[in-house]
């Protein structure tokens, strides 16, 4: 092997790095930061796609309340987004929920 080869594979290396592994560790950060931030009172997403406002945040599980009277437990891992009302209706509306 070359030096010409070495290059090339380093290259490739850091063009991996650049452009596939250190956007999805950002995201990893992101979502971390999130799940740690959620408290009693925020409206989620989950990744099942229902809407429902937080009512208990314990170590790895969230309790979510989803009518009146109505609260399912999610692993915090399942927690897709924080959102807002407004947000929530538009994705309703759209389907993308």
């Amino acid at each position: 092997m070359g030096i010409q080869d070495l290059l090339f594979i380093g290259s490739l290396i850091l063009v991996m790095y650049l452009f596939i592994l250190r956007p999805k560790i950002r995201e990893q950060k992101e979502t971390t930061r999130m799940l740690n931030a959620l408290k009693r009172g925020d409206k989620v997403l989950t990744q099942a796609g229902m809407f429902g406002e937080v009512a208990t945040v314990k170590d790895h599980l969230v309790t979510v309340k989803v009518a009146p009277n109505v609260n399912i437990d999610f692993a915090k891992t399942a927690i897709s987004k924080i959102v807002n009302e407004k947000e929530a209706k538009e994705l309703v509306e759209k389907g993308d929920a």
